[in-house]
């Protein structure tokens, strides 16, 4: 009787380890240094952004890890050792306090058929938990690593700000300079590279597109568009004042016809045959990636921008 008690204590401990260790979303949590929370409706849900939270995105806000937003440094595909993470975990901060931009390092193992699903689960993990909270429009950077082994991806998502300061030349510099890093798995040295030049674009500036462009409150890019009424108008009105000069001058030099024969000159009347023929169709198909450029919205409503990604 004492054995039956024993093992039915520990089949259900074992079962109740694998529960609270199995996220919503299907990853692996419970085997990484990464503590996740309970959401729950008296903690409104881990959401402390001013996201409106209701049965429309309820669901993606209870699959998302609610974490500590100050470790900055999330390896739920374990691929980083503890110190490595600690080198990052002190570049990320030295980048924040020089910027007053977040940044956020996600490394996950998880199934997807689109890149969109990816971009989706890290604008999810982003705006559900307070990352960039502490500055304007939430602003903060996302690199994230999908380790899945049949088709690892990464790609870079912006928010808030930080938005402005990447266009799709600079993004593409960064995923591309990161390639062989991260396809050798040396992810400390690719991570570097990121943190090194996110930092050398802020320097720099807004990218030349954005600069006459500002966030909106729900963090989407809006631009500023001054149009010069003055000039146009005078420009317009002093043309409009030439063109009716030449006319009305041309007006007083020509002689009222009496006749419909004075309209028209024998020799000018020519008749032509006239055939149609088809010669040919061509049609030309082309693609635009709705995963780069711009501003898109996630589930909570807010907007953010990404690089496209890579595959590898």
């Amino acid at each position: 009787m004492r054995r039956l008690k024993f093992l039915f204590v520990f089949v259900l401990c074992f079962f109740s380890f694998n529960v609270l260790a199995q996220g919503t979303d299907g990853s692996n949590y419970g085997n990484t240094n990464v503590k996740v929370f309970e959401r729950t409706e008296s903690n409104k849900w881990g959401v402390n952004k001013h996201w409106t939270i209701d049965s429309n995105n309820l669901g993606n806000v209870k699959k998302t890890p609610y974490v500590d937003s100050s470790r900055k440094v999330y390896d739920f595909a374990e691929i980083l050792t503890d110190s490595e993470e600690s080198v990052i975990k002190k570049s990320i901060d030295d980048f924040i306090e020089k910027t007053n931009i977040d940044m956020v390092f996600l490394s996950i193992n998880r199934p997807y058929n689109k890149d969109s699903e990816n971009e989706a689960y890290a604008a999810d993990f982003y705006d559900y938990n307070d990352f960039g909270i502490d500055f304007d429009n939430y602003s903060g950077i996302l690199l994230l690593r999908n380790d899945f082994s049949y088709n690892r991806y990464y790609d870079i998502y912006t928010f808030g700000d930080a938005q402005l300061y990447f266009d799709q030349n600079r993004y593409d510099n960064i995923l591309d300079g990161i390639y062989d890093s991260f396809v050798g798995k040396d992810y400390l040295e690719g991570i570097d590279y990121f943190i090194s030049k996110c930092s050398y674009y802020y320097d720099k500036g807004y990218a030349p597109k954005f600069k006459n462009a500002y966030i909106t409150g729900d963090g989407y890019i809006k631009f500023n568009y001054s149009f010069p009424f003055m000039p146009c108008l005078l420009g317009a009105g002093l043309i409009t004042l030439i063109t009716m000069l030449i006319l009305v001058k041309k007006n007083k030099m020509v002689r009222k016809a009496t006749n419909a024969s004075e309209y028209l000159s024998k020799d000018s009347i020519k008749y032509t045959e006239h055939v149609d023929q088809f010669v040919n169709s061509h049609t030309t198909h082309y693609t635009v990636s709705s995963s780069s450029g711009g501003s898109h919205g996630g589930s909570s409503g807010g907007g953010h921008s990404c690089g496209g990604g890579r595959h590898g």
